[in-house]
């Protein structure tokens, strides 16, 4: 027999499991909490009672989903002392997470495409993954590994770009990305760091 808090965790996961489907589907300007019950099948109420607001709501829903994909992550890093690869892992790690979990990547990338759609609180607290390799990244520099780069929306393009290209174009045409394409773009990804005329003192 299913008691009230079982009954009431499972409407929440609907409500969630529509958001992540809507967004999919139409974005994030398709959101609403009249079309996500319907969506979930449930009453128009029901998202009220598990959120102040559509901003409480998708806030919550973004902190979750970045805790889900970040799973883990700490103890694969925990294999390896070395930095770079270390900065290797960490980048496998999320493309690996982003093609399992391709739902909850989809909403934090359109989350990520509008962050005034939710609190400054859910912004910091969904920061984790890129203060993660912006950290490593710049233990690199201080060990004069890596090219040196300030401008830390800069790293994250160097970094993620790539890899992020790869991911959405196999989302675009509906294709897959095998294993052995993540190591070999994440590695030339990184390794390009590591040559000289990447150096802002070369330039």
């Amino acid at each position: 027999m299913i008691n009230m808090r079982e009954k009431d965790q499972s409407k929440k996961a609907k409500i969630i499991q529509a958001v992540f489907e809507i967004v999919d589907r139409d974005g994030l300007a398709g959101l609403s909490f009249g079309k996500i019950a319907k969506w979930a099948g449930i009453s128009s109420g029901t998202p009220y009672v598990y959120y102040r607001d559509k901003t409480d709501m998708l806030s919550q829903i973004y902190v979750a989903a970045k805790q889900q994909l970040e799973s883990g992550l700490d103890e694969q890093l925990a294999q390896t002392d070395s930095t770079k690869e270390q900065l290797i892992t960490c980048l496998e790690y999320f493309a690996r997470q982003y093609i399992k979990y391709p739902l909850q990547a989809n909403y934090i990338m359109a989350i990520h495409a509008a962050p005034e759609l939710i609190t400054p609180t859910a912004r910091q607290e969904g920061a984790s993954f890129t203060n993660s390799l912006s950290g490593l990244y710049c233990r690199l520099c201080k060990e004069s590994q890596a090219a040196v780069v300030g401008d830390q929306f800069l790293v994250g393009a160097l970094l993620l770009g790539p890899i992020m290209w790869l991911l959405r174009q196999a989302k675009l045409n509906n294709t897959q990305v095998d294993d052995a394409q993540i190591k070999r773009v994440v590695r030339i990804s990184v390794n390009g760091l590591f040559e000289e005329e990447n150096h802002e003192t070369s330039l």
